[in-house]
C-alpha cells in the first residue's frame, strides 16, 4: 500500500498537533461477560490484518510540501486492559481518559483498543481512532459489515485533482509538493481578486460568500465559552427505537428532528450552567450523506460523485424546549435541501476553495485556526449512520449488548451520535467539558432531558 493522504485531511492532520482539537471517533462496545486478553488481542490482530481498514499508518513526506501517505501498517497497537471500575462514575472517568487520548496515524498508531469491567462483571470495550481513517458509516462498514473497502477513493486516498494516487512513488511526491504549491499560489490570488471586486459584484458561490456566515457567527461567538480543553467526557446511551420513533410522532416531528432537539435542549442548558448569554442562537451541524438513495433517492441522482455534504440547522436560544417539534421539522427540511441544492449547483460541499488551498502557504498554527474556527462557529453536531452491521456486536465468540458510535466535536461544545441495533437506538455523545459547566455528568443530563420527552432510557 503507498497511497497519498487527501489534501484537506494533510492540513487536519498538521494543523491538529497545534489545536485542542481531538480529530477522532470511536466505538464503545458492551459484553455480558469479560473478554480473555488473548481474546482482545486477537480482535486488535483483526483490525489491524486489512490495509483499508486499520492496518495502515501515514508515512511523513520525503519531499517538503508534499502530503503524508498510507502505507501497510499489520502490527496492532498493545491492548489496554484496566482495573475493575466499581462505579458509574469510575466507569465514566475511564471513559473520559480513552476518549481524550490523542491519535496521529503518523507518528503512532493513530488508534487503540482498551477494555475494563464494571461492578457487574460486564465488559466495556472501546475502540478509539483518528478521524482520517474514515467515516462512521466507512469504518463501521469496512471493519465489520464484511465489506471491505479496497478503492483508494473510499479510504481517502484520493488525489486533491482527482489523480488516482494508488502509486505514490518519489516521483509522484515531486509532483504532488509542486501541485500543492502552485495551488496555494493560485488559491492566494483568487482571493486576493475577489476581494479587489467586491465594490463591483460580489459572487453568490465565491469564496467570500462561503465564508461570511462562520466569520458573521464568530464575531458573534459565545464569550463564556472560554478556552476550549484538550480533554473529553462521553455518555454511551440506549432506549427503544419505537419508543423514540413515537415520542417524535406524538410531538408532529421526525427522528432527527427529535435527535436536534435533544442537542439543542443539552446545549441551552450548558449555558444556563455556565452563566451565558443563553439568548444567542444555537447552531447545529448535520452531516447528509447523499449516498443514501432510501432517504434522499432525488439527491443522490443528481449532485454527482460527491456523497457527503452537512446542512446547518439554527434555532432559538434560551431555556430547554419541549413541545412541538414541526417547526424544526421543517427548518431541518429546508437546510438539507439548501446544502443539497448548493453542491448540485458548485459541484462541491460548501467551502471556500481558494481559502483551503491558501492554507497550504500558511503555518500549521495558522492553518489550525482557520480550519477548526469554522467549526467553532456550530455549538453542536448531530450525525446518524443507521442500522449497524451486525458483525459490529461480536468480538470472536461472545456478542455485545450494546454498541455506541462516538462522534467527536470539532470544535464544538457537544458532539451526539445516533445509531440502531436491532430494536435498540444507541445514542454516543462526546463534549469538551469546560463547555459544559459545572453539574451533573453528560450521561445524567441526557435522560433527565429524555424524560422530558416521555422517553425510558438506560445510560452509563
Amino acid at each position: 500500500m503507498n497511497v497519498a493522504l487527501v489534501d484537506l485531511g494533510s492540513l487536519m492532520l498538521y494543523a491538529s498537533r497545534r489545536s485542542t482539537v481531538l480529530p477522532n471517533m470511536g466505538l464503545v462496545l458492551r459484553f455480558p461477560e469479560p473478554l480473555t486478553a488473548a481474546e482482545l488481542r486477537a480482535e486488535a490482530a483483526r483490525l489491524a490484518s486489512s490495509p483499508f481498514g486499520l492496518g495502515r499508518r501515514l508515512a511523513p513526506p520525503r519531499i517538503p510540501g508534499a502530503r503524508p501517505r498510507w502505507v501497510s501498517a499489520a502490527e496492532p497497537p498493545p491492548v489496554e486492559v484496566a482495573p475493575q471500575r466499581r462505579s458509574p462514575r469510575e466507569l465514566g472517568m475511564w471513559l473520559a481518559d480513552e476518549l481524550s487520548v490523542r491519535h496521529d496515524p503518523e507518528r503512532g498508531a493513530g488508534w487503540r483498543l482498551a477494555a475494563t469491567t464494571d461492578a457487574e462483571g460486564s465488559m466495556v470495550v472501546a475502540l478509539t481512532l483518528n478521524h482520517l481513517f474514515g467515516t462512521g458509516r466507512d469504518i463501521a462498514t469496512t471493519l465489520y459489515g464484511g465489506e471491505l473497502l479496497t478503492d483508494a477513493a473510499a479510504n481517502g486516498s484520493t488525489g486533491s485533482n482527482g489523480d488516482d494516487a494508488s502509486s505514490y512513488g518519489l516521483r509522484a511526491e515531486i509532483a504532488d509538493s509542486a501541485t500543492r504549491l502552485r495551488r496555494g499560489t493560485v488559491g492566494l490570488m483568487r482571493l486576493t481578486r475577489e476581494v479587489a471586486q467586491l465594490p463591483v459584484r460580489r459572487r453568490p458561490h465565491g469564496e467570500l460568500t462561503d465564508m461570511g456566515k462562520p466569520l458573521a457567527a464568530l464575531r458573534d461567538r459565545d464569550r463564556t465559552r472560554g478556552r476550549s480543553s484538550s480533554r473529553r467526557v462521553g455518555a454511551t446511551v440506549r432506549t427503544d427505537v419505537e419508543a423514540w420513533d413515537a415520542a417524535a410522532e406524538r410531538h408532529g416531528g421526525s427522528t432527527t428532528a427529535l435527535q436536534l432537539a435533544l442537542c439543542a435542549n443539552l446545549l441551552r442548558d450548558a449555558r444556563r450552567i455556565r452563566g451565558a448569554a443563553s439568548e444567542r442562537p444555537i447552531r447545529l451541524i448535520v452531516p447528509v450523506d447523499l449516498a443514501d438513495r432510501q432517504e434522499m433517492p432525488r439527491a443522490s441522482a443528481t449532485v454527482g460523485p460527491i456523497k457527503l455534504t452537512s446542512a446547518t440547522v439554527v434555532l432559538p436560544g434560551g431555556t430547554p424546549r419541549h413541545g412541538d417539534l414541526g417547526e424544526l421539522r421543517e427548518q431541518l427540511r429546508l437546510a438539507v435541501q439548501a446544502a443539497v441544492e448548493e453542491v448540485r449547483t458548485t459541484g462541491r460541499v460548501p467551502v471556500a476553495p481558494g481559502v483551503v488551498d491558501a492554507m497550504r502557504l500558511l503555518p500549521d498554527a495558522i492553518t489550525s485556526r482557520v480550519l477548526f474556527g469554522v467549526h467553532a462557529r456550530y455549538d453542536g453536531a448531530v450525525s446518524n449512520v443507521g442500522p449497524l452491521p451486525p458483525g459490529i456486536m461480536r468480538i470472536g465468540d461472545h456478542v455485545a449488548t450494546d454498541a455506541f458510535l462516538m462522534a467527536f466535536p470539532l470544535g464544538s461544545d457537544l458532539a451526539v451520535g445516533f445509531a440502531t441495533h436491532g430494536m435498540s437506538l444507541a445514542l454516543g455523545a462526546v463534549a469538551d467539558p469546560s463547555r459544559l459547566g459545572a453539574g451533573p455528568p453528560l450521561r445524567e443530563r441526557i435522560t433527565r432531558e429524555l424524560g422530558h420527552w416521555g422517553i425510558a432510557a438506560s445510560a452509563w
